[in-house]
């Protein structure tokens, strides 16, 4: 692009941009990286639309436009002219909703117009959107929302990406993608039809698999996946993705078993413990969809391969309970229903590793993390907030105490950020206790989950309570007790 088309590109997208470009191309050169910094915008501005198409009234202030602003010239500059105006009509697409959805618009206009606008908005998340190399899946996942797609036709991704994945829905905004290798599998033992796992009938060797890895070929259908990895009583494959991802589901059904007494996860008798590799290009996540765990290559720029990660297989297989079917995905007691997960995700870690409480760094996917990220891991029980701090991913938003609880519609309800509260209660149980966390710590968060008093309604307080009474009936009136009690007041849910 020359000089004079750049100029007046800049001069039509406002004054704010030219005012940031200088500053912007002597510290910038990466033009993926301002792509990926507008699409998260984009996409954070698109929740106000896609609420309004869905319940009629616009719920928020005016969007904000400041990495448009501040990227825009970048783009301008490493693009054609084609993308950088779609997404400038995009943030203008953004900017008129006030005014559209107001009173001063008839009925019939508004619509037309809305319409006009959301076609604008979803052709620039999609062009900012390539640029940055976000799968075309979860692109297709924010479109669908603003397109009012019916359930039966959105993207698979959707409901993934809602409910129950690993990484919040805060930082899938910001995420792209890469390409893994390719690899050669046997025949299946077992294959998933109709979004469930089944044996094959032909297979002699079917009913003896408990654990299962299937490979999605960088394909997104789970409803149909026949192209086993590895499967029980076959030895490593070589490829890491595979043989983490399989040796993962082996310890989460021992240390389910060996610690818990528990012989199954999801339903007993029914089918092998299954994980997904090699899902969509680059996927930066994980997630469990009732069936199977999903686990995402990652893109080596934010996230490294979701399957190195013995706890986030923990975590994900974890929401697998039954225990936990009653509880919403939403709010607090969607936070409470994270943390339960995050908390036996960590102990996983620490019964593979033989840890003690001393020695275990308490992060859940220490690891993940790509090279250049700035952080540890996504979340941190010992110091919640603290996992990591980026100019990509943001500072971690969790709170540690009920004093700084979020009450937000975004993340479900804040299911991600307000699990800090509890997660941080269990890890001073655990320091106060000493030893190994699994032993004492992790039988009160047990005897609590599966008690018979547990039931959907169930908030900070009560799941406080109900670790009140297992310590009680588990040890008696001693430290074990006093632990949970000062826990929880720690943080603000016991007075």
């Amino acid at each position: 692009m020359d000089s004079t088309l750049t100029a007046a590109l800049i001069g039509a997208a406002g004054g704010g941009i030219a005012t940031a470009a200088g500053g912007l191309l002597r510290n910038h050169s990466n033009a993926r990286t301002a792509a990926r910094l507008i699409y998260a915008e984009l996409t954070r501005n698109s929740t106000a639309v896609a609420y309004y198409r869905r319940y009629g009234h616009w719920a928020a202030p005016a969007p904000s436009r400041t990495a448009w602003d501040d990227h825009g010239p970048l783009l301008a500059r490493k693009r054609d002219s084609g993308i950088f105006e779609a997404v400038l009509r995009g943030y203008e697409a953004l900017e008129a909703m006030p005014f559209i959805t107001g009173d001063t618009v008839s009925e019939e206009a508004r619509e037309d117009l809305a319409q006009d606008a959301v076609q604008r908005l979803v052709r620039a998340i999609t062009e900012i959107g390539e640029v940055a190399r976000i799968s075309k899946g979860q692109i297709r996942a924010w479109t669908s929302r603003l397109e009012l797609v019916e359930p039966s036709t959105a993207s698979p991704l959707e409901p993934a990406l809602l409910r129950s994945s690993v990484v919040p829905l805060l930082l899938l905004e910001r995420l792209t993608d890469q390409a893994p290798p390719q690899f050669v599998f046997r025949r299946a033992e077992v294959y998933v039809e109709e979004g469930r796992v089944v044996r094959n009938p032909d297979m002699a060797s079917a009913e003896d698999v408990k654990h299962v890895v299937f490979d999605a070929r960088w394909g997104t259908d789970l409803n149909r996946l026949s192209t086993v990895a590895r499967s029980t009583g076959h030895g490593p494959v070589g490829d890491p993705a595979v043989d983490e991802a399989y040796e993962g589901l082996v310890a989460a059904s021992e240390f389910l078993r060996e610690v818990f007494g528990r012989e199954y996860v999801a339903r007993p008798g029914e089918g092998p413990i299954a994980a997904v590799v090699h899902y969509d290009r680059n996927y930066n996540n994980a997630f469990w969809n009732g069936e199977v765990l999903v686990l995402g290559d990652g893109d080596d720029e934010i996230f490294t391969r979701f399957s190195r990660c013995v706890d986030i297989i923990g975590v994900e297989v974890w929401k697998g309970l039954g225990e936990l079917s009653p509880i919403p995905y939403y709010g607090q007691t969607g936070a409470l229903r994270n943390s339960i997960c995050d908390v036996f995700g960590v102990l996983l870690k620490q019964y593979t590793l033989d840890q003690t409480v001393d020695q275990a760094d308490w992060l859940l996917g220490a690891g993940l993390l790509a090279p250049g990220i700035h952080g540890d891991a996504l979340r941190s029980l010992k110091d919640p907030g603290s996992a990591y701090d980026d100019a990509v991913l943001g500072t971690d938003p969790q709170p540690r105490t009920m004093d700084n609880y979020q009450h937000t519609e975004r993340d479900n309800g804040g299911v991600h950020l307000n699990s800090g509260i509890p997660n941080h209660a269990f890890y001073l149980v655990a320091e106060r206790l000493g030893g190994k966390a699994w032993e004492r710590a992790g039988q009160i968060w047990w005897a609590a989950l599966t008690s018979a008093e547990l039931d959907g309604n169930v908030r900070f307080a009560d799941f406080a309570r109900l670790t009140a009474t297992a310590a009680l009936r588990l040890y008696g009136e001693g430290d074990e007790h006093r632990a949970v009690l000062d826990a929880w007041s720690a943080v603000g849910v016991l007075q």
